[in-house]
């Protein structure tokens, strides 16, 4: 059996979306003739955390665990945040931007200019140091490096050229045009370093592997490199009922970190419309976000008078998050509102592509989400303050939940199951080998 060795920050205890990807194709690559090893951060400081997903590891995958510096952590003490959803990793994507604090400004104004790639850019040279001694030359057939941390595909570069090993780069996001740092304000310096970084990585990599068509399209056009999509996929090892009893509700579920940028108050001024002329649509409207929900998605609805609707649920564990999609009436998929939007294309929509409910994406209707959404058939597109159309859709949705018949006939779900993925996945490492 060939081996393969995985360098991922994101690894149980990890909780969150980050650490679904990888868990996904470790679980399958056996079965395409692949042994994985793990390397991964030792006592990080990860937003979420999940001790269940360790049952999700197959018996006698290997991890090796080193020490990883948390400058986080001591910014988060200077502030008394704590672990969680008010860490300031979590707060990187929450608040960045949005808070007038001079000394905070300043702090990220600093983390963005000299923590280049990211704040894990301390890890890179013990992370190699740690690995030049754990492998010997011919141990590992590929090595693959997943990023954000984009800072790991340093790690990655370096292991490939010192043992001579072919390097997968794995983008499960943008880099350079990453939209946080933008709300940084970078300076020219910090900009052309992540952009030369960025370059080494994407032409020097033995294969570059991206999650959506706008990001292989960049890549092409600004390096010339062709990337290949491995999409995130859905986790084929838990299996669905085909019996799950819907929301009596007309329940509009949102699961996951519900951030500044995603607030849809388009559809919130829709429902807010709606439920004061429509008594039974008020009776009848829940909506439930599951997850880690920021103040100002919260604040919104209350402004819109929505509140009383809403049924707010904290982080739970990945199996049971599930139960709810494939109970959901309709499944919100706000796409975040940056400078580019077609790019986002979140690791959830493959859950909810596999729930077989109806997905609302309300986004640029020519992004990778959307475009996925419309070729499995699978749900509703808008643009971004399109009130006629969203009202129209959610109206749609509506009557057919109230004659019971809110049903989706998908295609091609399949498709984007995790073992079919890892089957992709393995060819490519063939290909290296």
């Amino acid at each position: 059996m060939k081996k393969v060795l995985i360098v991922v920050y994101y690894w149980p205890p990890s909780g969150g979306a980050g650490v679904q990807r990888w868990l996904r194709f470790v679980k399958n690559l056996r079965a395409f003739g692949w042994e994985p090893t793990i390397y991964t951060a030792k006592d990080a400081d990860y937003p979420v955390f999940d001790e269940k997903l360790f049952d999700e590891i197959p018996e006698g995958v290997e991890t090796w665990r080193h020490k990883v510096p948390e400058p986080n952590k001591l910014i988060s003490k200077l502030f008394f945040w704590q672990k969680g959803k008010d860490s300031l990793i979590y707060k990187n994507q929450q608040q960045v931007g949005n808070d007038n604090s001079f000394v905070k400004k300043s702090l990220w104004w600093l983390r963005g200019n000299f923590f280049i790639p990211d704040a894990r850019f301390l890890w890179v040279n013990p992370s190699f140091r740690f690995l030049k001694k754990k492998i010997k030359k011919g141990d590992f057939d590929v090595v693959v490096s997943t990023g954000p941390p984009h800072s790991l595909h340093l790690i990655g570069s370096k292991i490939s050229k010192e043992f001579d090993i072919p390097w997968v780069a794995d983008f499960r996001d943008p880099w350079v045009n990453m939209d946080y740092l933008k709300a940084i304000k970078l300076t020219k310096y910090a900009t052309a370093k992540h952009q030369e970084l960025e370059k080494h990585v994407v032409t020097t990599a033995s294969k570059v592997v991206v999650v959506g068509k706008t990001m292989r399209d960049e890549f092409k056009t600004n390096y010339d490199v062709d990337s290949s999509i491995i999409h995130n996929g859905y986790n084929t090892t838990i299996e669905l009922s085909d019996s799950t009893i819907l929301d009596d509700k007309f329940s509009i579920v949102h699961v996951g970190s519900f951030l500044p940028k995603r607030n849809c108050s388009d559809l919130w001024k829709v429902l807010s419309v709606l439920v004061a002329k429509d008594d039974l649509f008020a009776q009848k409207l829940e909506i439930k976000l599951i997850g880690n929900v920021s103040p100002d998605i919260l604040n919104s609805l209350v402004e819109y008078k929505l509140d009383k609707y809403l049924n707010k649920i904290d982080y739970i564990e990945y199996e049971k998050t599930l139960i709810h999609l494939q109970k959901a009436q309709v499944l919100l998929l706000p796409i975040d509102r940056i400078d580019n939007p077609e790019f986002v294309i979140t690791g959830k929509i493959f859950e909810y592509l596999n729930a077989k409910r109806p997905i609302l994406v309300i986004g640029p209707t020519q992004g990778d989400a959307a475009h996925l959404v419309e070729d499995c058939q699978a749900g509703y597109c808008s643009d971004f303050d399109d009130l006629e159309k969203i009202e129209q859709i959610v109206l749609d949705i509506y009557q057919l939940f109230l004659k019971n018949k809110n049903t989706i006939n998908s295609v091609n779900v399949s498709n984007y199951s995790g073992y079919e993925l890892t089957r992709k996945l393995a060819g490519l490492f063939d290909s290296l080998t």
